[in-house]
């Protein structure tokens, strides 16, 4: 233990405190407008929930379109040799060389683009991955895919891993904002059949029936062909509610596809042991580690056939 005498002597010393080592923190990455990904749900251990969604989104993505490059690399520059004596000591102006270097570090790390980053959705057993790709769905569907056709899911607590195209405030104007960019690019040329599944978690002024009946008048007002297709539709609009937050995908498949349940694909034969509860049971697991009530899933009421 060092001596009273000492440490006073030390903490007056302005020069020993401006030594002191400066502790970078990451910033949270959270939610926010307009960026897309992946939602991914578990039923316990979120941390190796990312770290399977991790592994599976890095390991098809260099598949399709290789190894990712780090950017924002700053260059390594040669130290220039001045014919100098190197100094016994630590000089004022290294110091301002290394201050500098670390700011520079900082912002470097500040502004890389990854190609997949986890963000907190503040949701129990919900997991978002934002990434930078163009098309996430496209990856989706080819990572299902080779799910089905080997049998082999690559996760252990990675329940489903839905592409999501877009994320915007939970709010009607926003929703219907954001959709109605999803539904030019699905519904606007050739008529096909849809279906509307609707999840909400920790939010209840979205309401089911007010949402399907917008989003179906949206689908419509696209192309008047379009029919409502609750068993076998051809393209399934995702809506899932985060709190604050609104989660949109278009999908095609997607029910035949068993909704992107990894387990399931990998092990089509378990569903008839499992029986046709298999979803409701995933979400009443889920909320039951939430304390909350199941989240609400539906698709759109025959009602809106007309």
């Amino acid at each position: 233990m060092e001596p009273a005498a000492k440490k006073s002597k030390m903490g007056k010393n302005h020069k020993f405190n401006n030594n002191k080592k400066k502790y970078f923190h990451a910033k949270k990455q959270v939610l926010q407008a307009g960026q897309r990904g992946f939602f991914a749900t578990c039923n316990i251990n979120e941390k190796a929930c990312v770290r399977e969604c991790y592994n599976l989104l890095n390991h098809y993505a260099d598949i399709l379109y290789g190894s990712e490059k780090p950017e924002n690399e700053p260059e390594k520059k040669q130290p220039e040799d001045d014919g100098k004596p190197a100094a016994g000591g630590v000089s004022d102006d290294d110091d301002d060389d290394l201050e500098v270097a670390a700011a520079k570090c900082r912002e470097n790390f500040s502004q890389r683009k990854v190609r997949f980053q986890n963000v907190d959705t503040n949701t129990t057993n919900c997991v978002f991955i934002r990434t930078q790709l163009e098309d996430p769905v496209a990856l989706g569907k080819h990572i299902i895919n080779d799910i089905a056709t080997t049998g082999k899911s690559m996760s252990r607590f990675l329940l489903r891993l839905v592409p999501i195209e877009a994320v915007c405030r939970a709010n009607m104007p926003d929703i219907i904002s954001a959709a109605g960019v999803l539904f030019d690019k699905h519904f606007l040329k050739e008529p096909t059949s849809y279906g509307i599944i609707f999840n909400h978690r920790y939010n209840q002024q979205i309401k089911r029936d007010q949402i399907i009946t917008q989003l179906a008048e949206l689908v419509n007002s696209k192309n008047v062909a379009n029919k409502v297709d609750l068993k076998e539709a051809k393209k399934s609009i995702i809506v899932e509610v985060l709190r604050g937050w609104c989660l949109l995908s278009v999908i095609d498949n997607y029910l035949e596809c068993k909704k992107f349940n990894l387990a399931e694909l990998a092990n089509p034969s378990d569903k008839k042991s499992a029986g046709e509860g298999d979803s409701k049971s995933e979400s009443s697991e889920v909320s039951r580690n939430n304390n909350e009530e199941p989240p609400e899933s539906s698709e759109e009421s025959k009602s809106n056939e007309d």
